[in-house]
Protein backbone atom coordinates (compact mmCIF):
# COMPACT_ATOMS: atom_id res chain seq x y z
CA UNK A 1 0.00 0.00 0.00
CA UNK A 2 1.33 3.39 -1.08
CA UNK A 3 2.47 5.99 1.64
CA UNK A 4 -0.51 8.34 2.18
CA UNK A 5 1.44 11.39 2.85
CA UNK A 6 0.01 13.52 0.61
CA UNK A 7 -1.33 17.40 2.15
CA UNK A 8 -3.38 20.10 0.63
CA UNK A 9 -2.26 23.62 2.09
CA UNK A 10 -5.24 25.89 2.09
CA UNK A 11 -5.03 29.67 2.57
CA UNK A 12 -7.53 30.67 5.09
CA UNK A 13 -7.22 34.50 4.93
CA UNK A 14 -6.50 34.81 1.08
CA UNK A 15 -7.97 37.89 -0.49
CA UNK A 16 -8.30 36.32 -4.23
CA UNK A 17 -7.21 33.20 -5.86
CA UNK A 18 -4.28 34.41 -7.20
CA UNK A 19 -2.56 35.85 -3.84
CA UNK A 20 0.47 34.38 -2.94
CA UNK A 21 1.74 32.50 0.50
CA UNK A 22 2.90 34.77 2.71
CA UNK A 23 5.06 34.11 5.33
CA UNK A 24 4.11 35.33 8.66
CA UNK A 25 0.93 36.90 7.19
CA UNK A 26 -0.68 34.46 5.65
CA UNK A 27 -2.74 31.63 7.53
CA UNK A 28 -3.01 27.96 6.45
CA UNK A 29 -4.72 24.35 7.22
CA UNK A 30 -2.79 21.15 6.12
CA UNK A 31 -5.67 19.37 4.79
CA UNK A 32 -4.95 15.56 4.25
CA UNK A 33 -5.24 14.83 0.39
CA UNK A 34 -6.48 11.05 0.90
CA UNK A 35 -9.41 11.37 3.85
CA UNK A 36 -9.60 14.90 4.19
CA UNK A 37 -8.65 15.10 7.91
CA UNK A 38 -7.24 18.46 8.76
CA UNK A 39 -4.09 19.31 11.11
CA UNK A 40 -4.68 20.30 14.16
CA UNK A 41 -3.07 21.50 17.15
CA UNK A 42 -4.68 18.94 20.21
CA UNK A 43 -3.34 21.03 23.02
CA UNK A 44 -1.66 18.56 24.85
CA UNK A 45 2.17 17.68 25.35
CA UNK A 46 3.80 14.67 24.51
CA UNK A 47 5.27 12.64 26.92
CA UNK A 48 9.47 12.64 27.99
CA UNK A 49 10.30 10.45 24.95
CA UNK A 50 8.63 13.04 22.68
CA UNK A 51 10.46 15.83 24.44
CA UNK A 52 7.08 17.70 26.05
CA UNK A 53 6.65 19.08 22.18
CA UNK A 54 3.15 19.86 21.13
CA UNK A 55 0.80 16.98 20.10
CA UNK A 56 -0.84 17.50 16.28
CA UNK A 57 -3.90 14.89 15.29
CA UNK A 58 -5.70 14.58 12.45
CA UNK A 59 -9.65 16.11 12.38
CA UNK A 60 -12.86 15.53 10.79
CA UNK A 61 -12.31 18.55 7.91
CA UNK A 62 -14.81 21.34 9.02
CA UNK A 63 -15.50 24.62 7.45
CA UNK A 64 -15.64 26.71 10.50
CA UNK A 65 -12.52 28.43 11.65
CA UNK A 66 -10.27 27.48 14.86
CA UNK A 67 -7.25 28.78 15.73
CA UNK A 68 -5.76 25.08 16.46
CA UNK A 69 -6.12 24.38 12.66
CA UNK A 70 -4.33 27.41 11.22
CA UNK A 71 -0.58 27.71 10.70
CA UNK A 72 1.69 30.23 10.03
CA UNK A 73 4.94 29.63 8.49
CA UNK A 74 8.08 32.28 9.45
CA UNK A 75 10.28 31.19 6.49
CA UNK A 76 10.03 29.97 2.90
CA UNK A 77 13.26 27.89 1.83
CA UNK A 78 13.65 26.92 -1.60
CA UNK A 79 17.14 24.78 -2.91
CA UNK A 80 19.60 26.42 -5.12
CA UNK A 81 21.43 23.71 -6.37
CA UNK A 82 20.60 22.03 -9.72
CA UNK A 83 21.31 18.17 -8.09
CA UNK A 84 18.34 16.49 -6.60
CA UNK A 85 20.70 15.28 -3.63
CA UNK A 86 22.31 18.80 -3.17
CA UNK A 87 19.06 20.60 -3.21
CA UNK A 88 17.46 18.14 -0.84
CA UNK A 89 21.12 18.56 1.63
CA UNK A 90 19.94 22.74 1.53
CA UNK A 91 16.24 22.35 2.13
CA UNK A 92 17.44 19.68 5.36
CA UNK A 93 20.21 21.68 6.45
CA UNK A 94 19.29 24.01 9.77
CA UNK A 95 19.05 27.94 8.85
CA UNK A 96 18.74 31.01 10.95
CA UNK A 97 15.73 32.76 10.95
CA UNK A 98 15.92 36.64 8.59
CA UNK A 99 14.15 39.02 10.63
CA UNK A 100 13.77 41.56 7.81
CA UNK A 101 10.38 41.35 7.74
CA UNK A 102 9.52 45.40 6.46
CA UNK A 103 7.34 46.66 9.00
CA UNK A 104 7.59 50.06 10.48
CA UNK A 105 8.05 50.64 14.65
CA UNK A 106 4.53 51.07 15.21
CA UNK A 107 2.99 47.94 13.15
CA UNK A 108 5.31 45.70 14.61
CA UNK A 109 4.13 47.43 18.32
CA UNK A 110 0.53 47.33 17.10
CA UNK A 111 0.96 43.75 16.32
CA UNK A 112 2.81 42.40 19.81
CA UNK A 113 0.69 44.14 22.11
CA UNK A 114 -2.22 42.72 19.95
CA UNK A 115 -0.59 39.53 20.05
CA UNK A 116 -0.07 39.98 24.08
CA UNK A 117 -4.11 41.16 25.26
CA UNK A 118 -5.04 38.56 22.81
CA UNK A 119 -3.48 34.94 24.04
CA UNK A 120 -4.71 34.01 26.98
CA UNK A 121 -4.51 29.82 26.44
CA UNK A 122 -2.07 28.31 28.98
CA UNK A 123 -1.29 25.93 25.47
CA UNK A 124 -0.01 28.99 23.51
CA UNK A 125 3.30 29.33 23.17
CA UNK A 126 4.98 32.99 22.30
CA UNK A 127 8.39 33.37 21.43
CA UNK A 128 8.72 36.62 23.89
CA UNK A 129 6.72 35.12 26.79
CA UNK A 130 8.22 34.07 30.09
CA UNK A 131 7.89 33.31 33.67
CA UNK A 132 7.99 35.74 36.77
CA UNK A 133 10.69 34.00 37.80
CA UNK A 134 12.24 35.14 34.54
CA UNK A 135 11.12 38.85 35.61
CA UNK A 136 13.27 39.12 38.27
CA UNK A 137 16.45 37.83 37.16
CA UNK A 138 15.84 39.68 33.56
CA UNK A 139 16.59 36.15 31.66
CA UNK A 140 13.90 37.64 29.21
CA UNK A 141 13.81 40.52 27.06
CA UNK A 142 10.84 41.76 24.10
CA UNK A 143 12.09 42.77 20.21
CA UNK A 144 9.72 45.33 19.53
CA UNK A 145 11.33 46.61 16.18
CA UNK A 146 14.08 46.25 13.42
CA UNK A 147 14.66 48.66 10.71
CA UNK A 148 14.32 46.50 7.12
CA UNK A 149 17.60 47.42 6.03
CA UNK A 150 19.93 47.91 9.03
CA UNK A 151 20.65 46.18 12.26
CA UNK A 152 19.50 49.07 14.66
CA UNK A 153 16.45 48.08 16.56
CA UNK A 154 14.57 48.86 19.96
CA UNK A 155 13.92 46.07 22.80
CA UNK A 156 12.28 45.85 25.67
CA UNK A 157 14.92 45.96 28.02
CA UNK A 158 15.57 46.70 31.89
CA UNK A 159 18.66 48.83 32.91
CA UNK A 160 21.01 45.55 34.97
CA UNK A 161 22.21 47.79 37.61
CA UNK A 162 18.59 49.45 38.34
CA UNK A 163 16.54 45.91 37.73
CA UNK A 164 18.84 44.14 40.51
CA UNK A 165 19.24 47.20 42.95
CA UNK A 166 15.48 47.50 42.93
CA UNK A 167 15.48 44.10 43.79
CA UNK A 168 18.19 44.01 46.39
CA UNK A 169 16.42 46.42 48.27
CA UNK A 170 12.86 45.21 48.10
CA UNK A 171 15.00 42.31 50.17
CA UNK A 172 16.87 44.77 52.61
CA UNK A 173 14.01 46.62 53.30
CA UNK A 174 12.50 43.39 54.66
CA UNK A 175 15.37 42.45 56.54
CA UNK A 176 15.52 45.26 58.40
CA UNK A 177 11.99 45.90 58.65
CA UNK A 178 12.29 42.36 60.63
CA UNK A 179 15.26 43.51 62.34
CA UNK A 180 13.61 46.72 63.79
CA UNK A 181 10.29 44.91 64.57
CA UNK A 182 12.35 42.34 66.64
CA UNK A 183 14.16 45.19 68.57
CA UNK A 184 11.19 46.98 69.19
CA UNK A 185 9.15 44.06 71.00
CA UNK A 186 12.43 44.00 73.53
CA UNK A 187 12.25 47.75 73.94
CA UNK A 188 14.98 48.44 71.94
CA UNK A 189 13.71 51.84 69.62
CA UNK A 190 16.87 52.25 67.33
CA UNK A 191 14.22 54.61 65.31
CA UNK A 192 12.35 57.77 66.70
CA UNK A 193 8.79 57.21 66.35
CA UNK A 194 8.44 59.21 63.58
CA UNK A 195 11.11 57.69 61.62
CA UNK A 196 9.64 54.47 62.39
CA UNK A 197 6.30 55.13 61.21
CA UNK A 198 7.96 56.80 58.02
CA UNK A 199 9.50 53.29 57.46
CA UNK A 200 6.54 51.70 57.96
CA UNK A 201 4.17 53.76 55.26
CA UNK A 202 7.11 53.43 52.81
CA UNK A 203 7.11 49.51 53.13
CA UNK A 204 3.59 49.53 53.26
CA UNK A 205 2.72 51.43 49.57
CA UNK A 206 5.98 50.16 47.93
CA UNK A 207 6.79 46.67 49.16
CA UNK A 208 3.06 46.42 49.24
CA UNK A 209 2.49 47.38 45.98
CA UNK A 210 5.18 44.88 44.26
CA UNK A 211 3.61 42.44 45.82
CA UNK A 212 0.41 42.84 44.91
CA UNK A 213 1.51 43.41 41.66
CA UNK A 214 3.98 40.70 41.06
CA UNK A 215 2.98 37.75 43.65
CA UNK A 216 -0.57 36.93 41.39
CA UNK A 217 1.06 36.20 38.65
CA UNK A 218 2.78 33.03 40.08
CA UNK A 219 -0.75 31.34 40.68
CA UNK A 220 -1.97 32.11 36.71
CA UNK A 221 -1.54 29.79 34.49
CA UNK A 222 -1.75 32.00 30.92
CA UNK A 223 0.85 33.69 28.83
CA UNK A 224 2.97 36.36 30.51
CA UNK A 225 5.19 38.93 29.45
CA UNK A 226 7.79 40.95 30.75
CA UNK A 227 5.59 44.28 30.08
CA UNK A 228 3.41 42.69 33.20
CA UNK A 229 6.08 43.31 35.64
CA UNK A 230 7.01 47.06 35.07
CA UNK A 231 4.02 47.78 37.12
CA UNK A 232 5.59 45.53 40.30
CA UNK A 233 8.79 47.38 39.41
CA UNK A 234 7.96 50.83 39.59
CA UNK A 235 7.27 50.00 42.89
CA UNK A 236 10.63 48.64 43.71
CA UNK A 237 12.35 51.67 42.16
CA UNK A 238 10.48 53.94 44.35
CA UNK A 239 11.82 51.84 47.27
CA UNK A 240 15.22 52.17 46.58
CA UNK A 241 15.86 55.85 47.46
CA UNK A 242 14.07 54.94 50.82
CA UNK A 243 16.31 52.10 51.69
CA UNK A 244 19.44 54.21 50.80
CA UNK A 245 18.08 57.09 52.83
CA UNK A 246 17.69 54.59 55.72
CA UNK A 247 21.44 53.41 55.35
CA UNK A 248 22.64 56.59 55.20
CA UNK A 249 21.22 58.39 58.21
CA UNK A 250 20.46 55.52 60.23
CA UNK A 251 23.31 52.68 59.75
CA UNK A 252 26.37 55.03 59.24
CA UNK A 253 27.11 56.49 62.63
CA UNK A 254 30.65 57.92 61.71
CA UNK A 255 31.62 60.61 59.43
CA UNK A 256 34.00 57.64 57.55
CA UNK A 257 31.12 55.45 56.97
CA UNK A 258 28.47 58.04 55.83
CA UNK A 259 31.12 58.84 53.79
CA UNK A 260 32.41 55.60 52.25
CA UNK A 261 28.91 55.00 51.92
CA UNK A 262 28.22 58.22 49.80
CA UNK A 263 31.11 57.23 47.47
CA UNK A 264 29.37 54.28 46.60
CA UNK A 265 25.90 55.77 45.90
CA UNK A 266 27.98 57.56 43.42
CA UNK A 267 29.62 54.95 41.38
CA UNK A 268 26.31 52.70 41.83
CA UNK A 269 24.60 55.64 40.35
CA UNK A 270 27.77 56.23 37.69
CA UNK A 271 27.65 52.31 37.17
CA UNK A 272 23.87 52.81 36.13
CA UNK A 273 24.26 55.63 33.54
CA UNK A 274 26.87 53.49 32.22
CA UNK A 275 24.65 50.80 31.35
CA UNK A 276 21.98 53.10 29.97
CA UNK A 277 24.38 54.48 27.82
CA UNK A 278 25.85 51.24 26.45
CA UNK A 279 22.31 49.82 25.75
CA UNK A 280 20.65 52.79 24.62
CA UNK A 281 21.34 51.54 20.85
CA UNK A 282 18.54 48.55 21.79
CA UNK A 283 16.07 51.02 23.78
CA UNK A 284 15.80 53.81 21.32
CA UNK A 285 16.91 52.03 17.71
CA UNK A 286 18.98 55.26 17.08
CA UNK A 287 22.23 53.48 15.99
CA UNK A 288 23.41 50.65 13.43
CA UNK A 289 25.41 48.61 15.47
CA UNK A 290 27.55 45.57 13.43
CA UNK A 291 27.02 41.81 14.52
CA UNK A 292 30.18 42.15 16.79
CA UNK A 293 28.83 44.42 18.85
CA UNK A 294 25.62 43.04 18.97
CA UNK A 295 26.89 39.88 20.26
CA UNK A 296 28.85 41.81 23.09
CA UNK A 297 25.85 43.40 24.15
CA UNK A 298 24.01 39.67 24.41
CA UNK A 299 25.28 39.43 28.56
CA UNK A 300 22.87 37.36 28.89
CA UNK A 301 22.28 33.78 26.38
CA UNK A 302 18.24 33.93 27.01
CA UNK A 303 18.31 37.61 25.42
CA UNK A 304 17.10 37.13 22.06
CA UNK A 305 19.47 40.20 19.96
CA UNK A 306 18.94 40.31 16.43
CA UNK A 307 21.15 39.47 14.15
CA UNK A 308 20.45 39.46 10.18
CA UNK A 309 21.91 36.43 8.64
CA UNK A 310 23.89 38.42 5.95
CA UNK A 311 24.83 41.40 7.67
CA UNK A 312 28.46 42.43 7.28
CA UNK A 313 30.74 43.15 9.82
CA UNK A 314 31.86 46.74 8.83
CA UNK A 315 34.68 46.22 11.60
CA UNK A 316 36.08 43.35 9.69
Amino acid sequence: MPAQNLWRLDIVNRESDAEVWKTILSEVRLVHVNTSAILKLSGAHLPDWGFRQLEVVGEKLSRGYHESTVWTVEEHRYGRSQEQKERELELHSPTQMDVSRNLSFLARFSELQWRMLTMRSDDSEHKYSSTPLDWVTLDTNIAYWLHPRTSAQIHLLGNAVIWASAGLATALYTLLFCWHLLRRQRRLCDLPEDSWLRWVLAGALCAGGWAVNYLPFLLMEKTLFLYHYLPALTFQILLLPVVLQHVGEHLCRSELQRSVFGALVVAWYSAACHVFDTLRPLTYGHKSLSPSELQALRWRESWDILIRKYQQDPTQ
